[in-house]
């Protein structure tokens, strides 16, 4: 279920023009909509009616006419839902009110494993939901998607303006230049990102096409040299990899992902500061060893050994040196455990 490893990018003269406005083009708003209304037909008397410009109500409002699709997108929740929506705006096609489920504080019980990765159960009044499937919002437009309500438009309700994503323009046009291509892979796989992503219930396979898609805009930040972007990568592999193994499925690939993206992170000096080189390092040292790499594992211990020995004769301040030792420790706890059959049990956070 992977979408093709291509990073889009415009020319530099183009830049200005896109900077300024998101535009799409008639054929692919075409098959855009062919995809969220599910039929040429439908897409058709959209077009007629309401022109070129995608809007997610009118959409919803023509297929509940259709009865294609059921939404539950509304804010409100029952008292025992630990899920609650909020509305963005997408800021590589502007489309607005997307829906986006955040999960209540306190509300489950968190479990991780030792890749710091979530597992959800029920506590007190709330009922169990895996917020796993739903935490990555997805424009069905353009199929941006980001778990990180920062990196969409947001509104301050107190000064009543809008509050713009922290990408760039130019990573956001590079974004919307791939549009097509994301929209193509989602057919390929059989999906529909309206019935798909939008509703509160999410499948195991839209939740890993969620992460996947986030994937896929990392990808075109780290092109253009964002810091941290493919840290996010190998955490957002991570992520499917747990979706996989909750619900019985392997979980080799995403792994195997995941510890490429952190070695290039490393080599990239992609996530700087002693405390990310840390986390880093320790990442690579355990999915070494979840994935019998042994010998990989290994040698990072030393490189964690003369990172910690630069931070010390350097002149790291204290709450980066206690981050990097707590990583550190975990490292190195974590390689004296090697052998212990309970190693990968999940832990109470």
């Amino acid at each position: 279920m992977r979408l093709h490893d291509q990073t889009t990018s415009l020319p530099a003269s183009e830049m200005g023009e896109w900077s300024n406005m998101a535009v799409i083009d008639e054929n692919g708003v075409r098959r855009r909509l062919k995809i969220m209304l599910g039929t040429d037909k439908l897409a058709e008397e959209y077009i007629a009616r309401y022109g070129y410009r995608i809007d997610v109500t009118k959409i919803q409002g023509m297929r509940t006419a259709e009865k294609t699709v059921d939404f539950s997108v509304d804010s409100e929740t029952s008292a025992d839902d630990p899920i609650y929506t909020i509305f963005l705006k997408c800021p590589s096609c502007y489309m607005t009110r997307l829906p986006s489920h955040e999960l209540k504080a306190k509300s489950l019980q968190i479990l991780t494993d030792r890749f710091g990765m979530p597992t959800y159960r029920d506590m007190g009044r709330y009922k169990a939901v895996d917020y796993n499937l739903l935490s990555v919002t997805v424009c069905p437009q353009c199929l941006y998607a980001s778990p990180d309500r920062k990196d969409f438009i947001t509104r301050d309700p107190a000064r009543a303006r809008e509050i713009p994503s922290r990408l760039h323009q130019g990573e956001l046009a590079a974004i919307l230049a791939g549009a097509d291509d994301r929209a193509n892979w989602l057919t390929d796989q059989g999906m529909d990102p309206m019935k798909d992503f939008l509703p509160r219930r999410r499948s195991v396979q839209a939740g890993l096409a969620s992460y996947e898609l986030a994937i896929e805009r990392a990808k075109i930040e780290f092109a253009r040299n964002v810091p941290f972007s493919m840290f996010k990568m190998a955490g957002y592999s991570l992520k499917q990899a747990m979706i996989c193994r909750t619900y019985e499925k392997e979980e080799k690939q995403y792994l195997t992902q995941a510890l490429k993206y952190y070695l290039a992170c490393f080599e990239r000096s992609n996530a700087p500061g002693f405390q990310y080189e840390g986390q880093v390092l320790y990442l690579v040292i355990a999915l070494g060893l979840r994935l019998g790499q042994t010998e990989t594992a290994g040698s990072y211990i030393g490189v964690l050994d003369r990172s910690k020995m630069r931070m010390e004769s350097g002149v790291a301040d204290a709450n980066v040196q206690q981050a990097f030792t707590r990583w550190y420790n975990a490292a190195r706890e974590i390689w004296a455990d090697r052998e212990n059959p309970d190693l990968w049990k999940l832990r109470s956070s």
